[in-house]
């Protein structure tokens, strides 16, 4: 029988239900054109009533949603309705963390310009310290491994989904330092994306990300999915798409949306 590696706590929810859930809700709140009541975030989600009611609470209770009763000439009692406080995250611990994480990112773009290499290999570091190492002999396919890897990023708020067509990719729906990462991709998003291929890493996943391209819609990113190399480049960064390549896969990427949609 093999033995099950010891999980690294990081302080996220991992893979539950919870965690997804409330990333969808999220995405929801924060899209929506007017605010949600509970029976319409608990439609769309497909959960009971009182699931969305204890999710929606609990993302006001820790600053990403925000409450209010709507306003009614009519009789009887009024609707509950939330609203998302993302992407401009209003409330004061989140503004503390984000002013925190633009002054870091700022200094280091600005005193070490080719931070890239550097940031990428934090990044591998880091992916792989919060990755449950497999037990020795430990094998996991890599449908298993994409799971996994889609999870870890499902409870650190990115939002992400894993698409095969036209080939395999990844789509982060949800950047947490969108503002951060525009003015300085060369930290913020080679970090995230060495701590994917850092967790993959880990999980002995033949493939990783080999190009990112950030922002393609506002707080949309796609990252393509490859054959891992032969040696373990760790100290190259990755490659981040010249802006008429970029242009292009922006391009291609809305009209699979929009096709997907249909």
């Amino acid at each position: 029988m093999a033995v099950k590696a010891s999980h690294v706590y990081d302080g996220t929810t991992g893979g539950t239900d919870r965690g997804g859930r409330r990333t969808h809700i999220i995405q929801l709140l924060r899209d929506a054109k007017a605010p949600l009541s509970t029976a319409q975030v608990a439609e769309l989600v497909g959960v009971h009533l009182n699931t969305a009611r204890f999710h929606l609470e609990s993302l006001v209770d820790s600053g990403l949603a925000e409450r209010q009763t709507e306003a009614s000439g009519q009789p009887g009692r009024r609707r509950v309705l939330y609203s998302g406080t993302l992407p401009n995250q209003t409330h004061e611990r989140a503004q503390g963390y984000r002013l925190l994480a633009e002054i870091l990112t700022r200094t280091i773009a600005a005193k070490y310009p080719e931070a890239a290499a550097e940031m990428y290999q934090v990044g591998i570091d880091w992916g792989g310290y919060l990755t449950s190492r497999p037990a020795p002999y430990e094998t996991f396919d890599e449908d298993d491994i994409a799971k996994r890897v889609v999870d870890k990023l499902d409870a650190l708020w990115f939002a992400p989904e894993l698409r095969r067509s036209p080939r395999p990719h990844l789509l982060l729906h949800n950047c947490p330092f969108t503002g951060t990462a525009a003015g300085a991709p060369q930290v913020v998003c080679q970090l995230h994306v060495g701590m994917i291929n850092g967790s993959l890493a880990e999980l002995r996943s033949s493939q990783r990300v080999v190009e990112l391209c950030p922002q393609v819609e506002s707080h949309l990113c796609q990252g393509w999915l490859g054959p891992a190399p032969a040696e373990e480049l760790t100290s190259v960064p990755m490659r981040l798409p010249q802006e008429d390549e970029r242009r292009a896969s922006v391009d291609d990427l809305l009209a699979d949306l929009a096709e997907t949609a249909a």
